[in-house]
């Protein structure tokens, strides 16, 4: 049962309803201060980036196009880090400048302002001339040409399109449905007018009110349904048959739209759609019971992604080679070895369960410390690490002081890219934090995790 002081913000819907809505408000009214509450792996890192422009450097040298434009669209663009470091890891590596020169890489993304955060940062603006910005939704029709480009990236969009969740007992479907509850006390206003101002997401409105998205409460119920005439029905009820009972399935509708998009975009000779994202890769991770379905950042609704029904759905419309890996592989392959990220590595301590925030936030900087004895960035940048609200003063001060000895050069981001070498060469300090060998072997074991960041690509 809900808090009885807790007012609803409208009826209960279909979970991708009230998902796209609230997600739409999140994105309008934030803007790149969405960058405080989560970080990606390309948000400050490189190796992803750099990963995805060697093999694309090498797929062009040795597919084509041979001559005239190469196209390249970025959806859910960020704040422009994938697309600096991609183009900035071609240009470098373009040793006859037959590539870069030829780039034609559009940013599209459907929030302004996000664009204009982009727009704002300086590792891109090197690119002048290569790089384009363009407000589309991946999800729907624009004026772009079909077979017009030759790649599509995406990271961690699908999480964040609309996405139905099925439940299966007994022969039956049910369809989860949510409802938005929210503290009468949280709106500047009467909450009859907010509520008006949330239904019909009135951003310059909605952006005057206290924070608000994250004391969102949401009460779920599931319905039977019949999703027979649902697009992609017939596929969708085949995956079911191979689940159990009693698991909510997500069904990532929005992220089957822009696989549908990209293969009307895709010119006839291209290089694919890469998409990064986070997940179950397999039956066996979809069947996990107790497995995570979605989850909360600073109030944006995120869903975990069904990479397999997205594959089955892409070999259903035509894709003839469909691919998909753990992400943390394919950077590896890259680099010739395993690797992780510095959050990871925090999260096998010992007794990372029993500290108080600031004290994990102590360890996550004292381990970055350890890390950059061996880590070597090719960019420069600052850590930005600001304490949690609620920090004592002590922790507080010790936490400005390390954030602000962190080299420049060090790991840029505690979800960036560590290898097994470099945890290696400074397992010394990392034992002098209290993390023991087992646990820095026991970091690169996967094998336990049902939602993972996977890469998938479609051809």
């Amino acid at each position: 049962m809900p808090d009885p002081q807790l007012l609803p913000l409208g009826d209960f819907k279909p979970s991708d309803e009230w998902q796209t809505h609230v997600n739409a408000i999140f994105y309008g009214i934030k803007g790149p201060a969405i960058h405080h509450h989560f970080q990606t792996y390309v948000s400050r890192d490189f190796r992803l980036a750099h990963a995805l422009a060697d093999e694309f450097l090498k797929e062009v040298q040795e597919q084509g196009p041979a001559d005239g434009s190469i196209t390249v669209q970025e959806w859910g663009v960020g704040n422009g880090n994938l697309a600096a470091r991609f183009l900035s890891r071609l240009k470098g590596n373009d040793a006859d400048q037959t590539v870069y020169p030829r780039i034609h890489y559009t940013l599209c993304d459907y929030s302004e302002e996000i664009l204009n955060g982009v727009r704002a940062n300086p590792n891109l603006q090197e690119h002048e001339g290569r790089y384009f910005l363009k407000p589309m939704n991946a999800e729907a029709q624009d004026d772009s040409e079909p077979r017009s480009v030759h790649k599509i990236i995406s990271n961690e969009i699908w999480d964040d399109l609309a996405t139905s969740v099925l439940l299966k007992n007994d022969g039956m479907l049910y369809e989860e449905y949510l409802q938005p509850l929210l503290p009468p006390n949280i709106p500047n206003v009467p909450m009859e007018t907010f509520i008006e101002q949330f239904t019909e997401k009135d951003l310059d409105a909605l952006k005057n009110h206290p924070p608000f998205l994250e004391q969102i409460v949401w009460e779920r119920s599931f319905q039977r349904t019949d999703i027979s005439d649902w697009p992609y029905g017939a596929v969708i009820l085949k995956h079911l048959e191979r689940l159990e009972d009693e698991i909510p399935i997500p069904v990532n509708t929005g992220a089957l739209q822009t696989v549908e998009r990209a293969k009307q975009l895709l010119a006839e000779k291209n290089l694919g759609y890469s998409s990064f994202d986070y997940g179950m890769l397999s039956d066996h991770e979809l069947n996990w019971r107790g497995r995570p379905y979605y989850k909360l950042y600073g109030g944006q609704y995120t869903s975990m992604v069904n990479f397999p029904l997205i594959a089955e759905v892409a070999q259903s419309l035509g894709f003839a080679n469909v691919q998909w890996e753990h992400q943390h592989d394919f950077v590896g392959r890259h680099v010739s070895e395993k690797v992780l990220s510095a959050l990871e590595l925090v999260q096998v301590h010992p007794k990372i369960s029993r500290m108080e925030p600031w004290d994990a936030d102590l360890l996550m900087l004292q381990t970055l410390q350890a890390l950059n004895a061996s880590y070597r960035s090719p960019y420069k940048s600052t850590m930005d690490y600001p304490a949690l609200p609620g920090t004592p003063k002590k922790q507080r001060k010790q936490i400005a002081e390390l954030a602000r000895n962190l080299s420049a050069t060090g790991v840029p981001d505690t979800v960036a890219y560590i290898t097994e070498s470099e945890v290696e060469e400074s397992s010394g300090r990392l034992k002098k934090l209290g993390y023991g060998e087992r646990d820095l072997k026991a970091a690169f074991d996967r094998s336990s995790q049902p939602i993972a960041f996977g890469h998938m690509t479609l051809r």
